[in-house]
């Protein structure tokens, strides 16, 4: 995924700050006078904005491939009174193993191959930018295997990578249309020992190997209207290749790109009307000893500035690098005598053209020379004119190729009428057909072009912007398709600009494509990958994945000053690669002098904002939701003249796969030992442990089911020895890791994001000799249910009482600052925020809670004195440093107060990381 998404959302929430001077007042009365708006706040702008935009301008738009000309209940009725079997290239949107129905339709292709009977259709369902894995083996004859207008792709990989992707093994009468075939190092598709087989309209690549290849045991094999390349760097490679001993196959209305077709011996070849971008080697080759064939209406190609990357160069080029320079049709000695040659056009580039033939073993350099040598080839001609380069097919794929052509072009209206094999339409299925070459020339909208733009509106939601070039008043219909198995259509007239919205389900990446087509079937599209802004939590471990003290996950040493560890996030364990964001509990410990942790995806850039603040000796844990580098690492900078330990626990991590939402809940108190709230009074045993009841607790009214974990501030206070806090998932076996750290009689707390284990429940250990009192409060949980999906975004300040800019000084005893975030969005429910107090006078702690009152009260008059929940974030002596996470509900408003619970003035540091939208 793109990291660059979390720069563009640092100016997503719209906070402006405001302060509650003066003394407390008591519950209920109205605020004083004067709070006003912080200056210069980073996150002014009306709530969710500047998110990550994908888009796609007009060159990359490509001209896609028609369905097939004839529909699958059609090429049923020519194989016989079979049924139709539905089958899908993305098997994690089956149930099962499907049942072969359209509603219901099998998981793998090869399930509904083998399951097929003679006459029967196999109508192959797609989704764009998914793919098939398989390797498909055909033994079934007179079926049809066909795709939707997806062109469904089947691209062998993991342990079937090195297989072609389809096999026709000793069957006849199989067509295949309309599918996507591809593979590496390997045929894509090969025909073994079979008869009467027809390929139409598919698209097949692949690289290192020839990619369509015919046994010399089969015969009365077709190729029409099919894409094929060989990879530009393919080197005495061929895009077909015939063994001999094969009879009567037909090539008709193909595209070949960075390769040529190779028949050896072969009985019965029949070449007409394809267009050949040839690279390096020859465009057709027939060897051996070749009968009955016949070579008509092609174009043959030679690569050109603008595509020369993609076919693999000019002569200087191919010679260079040792990939042989042939003449475009080479026909040995042999085949001569029973090859017939003529109505084809040659298109050269530059001095260092290619010789248009090698007949009978001898180049002929020009058209000419190769008449009077042979008596064939007496309407055939050179082409001035470049075909125009479009990229064939969609999002990622670089298949350019010159194929259409253009005004003024030799091949327009110039093809033998009467050439064996010729198609009545071209590859797109234009009509009349009478161009050589495998496309029509067709000028109805010769400015018809189309970029898109797709930029993210909400954890959700997306904005289309579609960007349409066309011949005035010449009518278009336009088609989004979503990639969620979604679309939109509609009409326009002649150019536009315009903005679509949709909203996906769940989060995760989709491929938008947008289709524009005209009212003579000219067509162009485009696409984009996007992602949501969303993105889901999973619980995981706790799991320790730091540990400089004992090299856990790095090597044994001390952080040094003013340097950065780092931790492995993404690909770790079972975590998936292009996660976004990690709840790591951090800990530093052995620290030599005073400073901070901040912590920050690697490669996104440190952000002025810190995790966790320690004085000389301390250790100081704080739970962080910390931004992944796009290449799976975190970065952990110690922000201290003095070395330092470091510990990372990780307990759960975000990204786009669907799993659990997060749901806020205004702070309540679960447990408190002193009193016996929630559980048994009095401290907790040295080694001792108790459970807290998640599911179902009545007290913060959290459902009873489906809760997959929760997100806790605990606090240690009175603790008789030094010793430590873990919490994790009751029934399972407590792991190596920590939340909260403590010293003798410290009191402090820690933010926790725990895992609830199947019975609804947490148990917490306490890691001391001797006895302490412990405290919960509960923020929020996480579930399937909960549709409030994570979006992260540059760590950035938002509120720094010290700040010269801030002019209202410490925050006093019993006072509170609120800062409205989302004050015109009810979608948003949560964010995640580091407070951290410093310059303390007295001892106290922190409350923040959302408010009850709206903006405009504050703005205009009419605001009360809220109620200050009990629950604390964290704990502080005189003269302490001391920060905390917070996942601060919005409550109603959007607005948050940050109270001083305490018994002097403090400073108030307030850093955001992100924040949480519903759907």
């Amino acid at each position: 995924m793109s990291h660059r998404r979390l720069a563009a959302a640092t100016a997503v929430l719209a906070a402006a700050v405001a302060f509650v001077p003066g003394t407390a007042s008591a519950a209920g009365s109205p605020p004083p006078a004067g709070a006003r708006a912080v200056p210069g706040s980073p996150f002014a702008g009306g709530g969710p904005a500047n998110l990550t935009s994908f888009e796609s301008d007009a060159a990359k738009a490509y001209r896609p491939q028609l369905t097939p000309l004839r529909s699958a209940s059609e090429l049923s009725r020519d194989t016989g009174s079979g049924k139709t079997l539905y089958t899908v290239t993305d098997g994690g949107f089956c149930q099962g193993t499907g049942l072969g129905t359209k509603a219901a339709p099998y998981c793998h292709v090869q399930t509904a191959v083998d399951a097929a009977a003679p006459g029967d259709t196999i109508q192959v369902l797609g989704r764009g930018g998914y793919y098939s894995t398989e390797s498909i083996t055909v033994r079934t004859s007179n079926i049809t295997i066909v795709g939707d207008d997806k062109q469904p792709w089947i691209a062998p990989g993991g342990e079937t990578w090195g297989k072609p992707a389809l096999v026709l093994d000793g069957v006849t009468g199989v067509k295949v249309a309309h599918l996507r075939l591809s593979a590496g190092n390997t045929h894509v598709v090969e025909v073994r020992n079979s008869s009467d087989i027809t390929f139409d309209s598919d698209y097949i690549d692949g690289y290192a190997a020839d990619v369509l290849a015919v046994d010399g045991a089969s015969r009365y094999v077709t190729v029409t209207r099919t894409y094929l390349d060989s990879d530009k760097w393919a080197k005495d490679v061929s895009a077909i290749a015939i063994a001999e001993g094969a009879s009567r196959v037909t090539l008709a209305g193909n595209l070949i790109a960075a390769s040529g077709i190779t028949a050896t011996g072969v009985k019965g070849l029949t070449v007409t009307g394809n267009t050949v971008q040839r690279g390096c080697s020859t465009g057709l080759a027939v060897l051996g000893t070749s009968s009955d064939v016949s070579v008509q209406n092609n174009l043959f190609e030679d690569s050109n500035d603008d595509d020369t990357y993609f076919m693999a160069g000019f002569k200087s080029f191919c010679t260079e690098h040792g990939h042989s320079w042939d003449a475009d049709v080479t026909v040995s000695a042999e085949s001569a005598p029973g090859t017939t040659a003529d109505y084809n056009a040659f298109y050269v580039y530059r001095d260092d053209a290619t010789a248009p033939y090698d007949w009978a073993g001898t180049v002929q350099p020009g058209l000419e020379a190769f008449r009077a040598a042979t008596g064939q080839g007496a309407h055939d001609l050179d082409d001035t004119k470049k075909a125009y380069s479009e990229n064939l097919h969609a999002v990622g794929e670089q298949t350019v190729m010159d194929f259409r052509p253009t005004a003024g072009s030799a091949v327009i209206g110039t093809a033998n009428p009467d050439a064996p094999g010729r198609l009545d339409t071209d590859f797109f299925g234009v009509s009349p057909y009478n161009s050589r070459g495998a496309v029509q020339y067709v000028n109805a909208n010769p400015t018809l072009a189309l970029a898109i733009k797709v930029t993210q509106t909400s954890a959700y939601g997306i904005a289309l912007t579609t960007d349409v070039t066309s011949g005035s008043g010449i009518p278009l219909v336009i088609t989004a398709d979503w990639g969620d198995g979604t679309n939109s259509v509609y009409s326009r007239y002649g150019g536009f600009n315009e903005q679509s919205a949709h909203s996906y389900a769940e989060p995760g990446r989709y491929a938008v494509t947008v289709t524009v087509k005209d009212n003579t079937g000219e067509s162009v599209a485009n696409a984009v990958r996007v992602e949501t802004a969303g993105t889901h939590y999973t619980a995981y471990g706790p799991v320790r994945l730091l540990d400089t003290r004992d090299g856990t996950g790095a090597a044994p040493a001390k952080v040094q000053p003013f340097s950065s560890a780092r931790v492995k996030i993404g690909g770790t364990g079972g975590i998936p690669e292009g996660v976004v964001a990690a709840v790591l509990n951090l800990t530093v410990t052995n620290t030599a002098k005073p400073g901070f942790i901040t912590a920050f995806g690697e490669g996104d850039g440190r952000p002025s904002t810190s995790n966790v603040n320690f004085s000389a000796g301390q250790t100081v844990p704080n739970l962080a939701i910390v931004p992944v580098g796009a290449n799976g690492w975190v970065d952990l900078y110690n922000g201290s003249p003095g070395t330092v330990d470091l510990i990372a626990d990780i307990t759960g991590y975000f990204g786009t796969a669907k799993s659990s939402g997060y749901s806020a809940v205004d702070p309540v108190r679960l447990v408190d030992t002193r009193d016996g709230t929630g559980t048994a009074r009095g401290q907790v045993p040295a080694n001792g442990s108790f459970t807290v009841q998640i599911a179902g607790n009545g007290r913060a009214q959290l459902p009873a089911s489906g809760i997959t974990a929760v997100a806790l501030n605990m606090t240690v206070t009175e603790p008789q020895a030094a010793g430590f806090l873990t919490a994790y998932p009751e029934g399972q076996t407590r792991p190596l890791a920590s939340n909260v750290n403590f010293g003798r009689g410290q009191t402090i707390a820690n933010a926790v994001v725990v895992p609830v284990g199947q019975d609804g429940r947490i148990r917490v250990f306490n890691g001391s000799p001797a006895g302490s009192s412990v405290v919960v409060d509960v923020v929020g949980y996480y579930s399937a249910a909960s549709t409030a999906a994570y979006i992260p975004i540059n760590p950035s300040r938002v509120l720094d009482t010290r700040d010269p800019a801030w002019k209202y000084g410490q925050l006093k005893p019993g006072n509170y600052i609120y800062i409205p975030f989302f004050t015109t969005r009810t979608d948003v429910s949560a964010l995640a925020l580091n407070t951290t107090v410093t310059n303390t006078r007295g001892a106290g702690f922190l409350t923040v809670s959302p408010d009850p009152n709206r903006i405009d009260q504050y703005q205009y008059g009419g605001a009360v004195w809220p109620n200050r929940p009990l629950a604390s974030v964290l704990n502080w002596l005189p003269g302490q440093t001391v920060p905390n996470l917070v996942q601060a509900s919005t409550g109603r408003n959007g607005i948050v107060d940050f109270w001083n619970s305490g018994t002097g003035n403090m400073d108030l540091i307030v850093d955001a990381f992100g924040y949480y939208m519903s759907t």
